[in-house]
């Protein structure tokens, strides 16, 4: 068997495929899903986790936070909600808030323990999680919660 070198490379049929799914990850990566750009630092996360016994108080004083999209009909929505709630099946809820004039999107993510303590994760604005952050410690620790 005579095997020459013909100066002819062989391609891998693989590279052309890997090179693509490397281009489209990148592109995913700087575009969400809706086709704009990706903004990092968009939410800040607020995170806690206590008896749900506070979880309405927690929420009411958080709705006091915004002028419009969370209030309190909203948070004795999201309360009873989470009263539903079973061990370890997580609940989103997002809203669309008004925060000293400015529209910002608001997020709520729950997830119940079988001890009855409840993790929330508040996804706020830049200029309104320090507010957030205020009303959630502001209750638990005046509660000892």
């Amino acid at each position: 068997m005579d095997i020459r070198a013909t100066g002819t490379r062989l391609r891998t049929p693989g590279k052309a495929w890997l090179s693509a799914a490397i281009s489209g990850v990148l592109v995913a990566i700087t575009l969400n899903i809706g086709g704009e750009p990706a903004r990092a630092g968009d939410a800040v996360r607020v995170t806690t986790s206590f008896d749900v016994k506070y979880a309405s108080a927690v929420l009411r004083q958080v709705s006091k936070v915004f002028s419009a999209g969370f209030g309190q009909a909203e948070a004795s929505r999201v309360d009873q909600d989470i009263n539903a709630l079973k061990p370890d099946e997580p609940k989103v809820w997002q809203f669309s808030v008004q925060y000293k004039g400015k529209p910002e999107q608001f997020e709520i993510r729950a997830l119940m323990d079988d001890l009855g303590m409840i993790d929330l994760d508040f996804a706020a604005g830049a200029d309104s999680a320090p507010a957030v952050r205020a009303a959630v410690d502001g209750y638990l620790n005046g509660r000892g919660g």
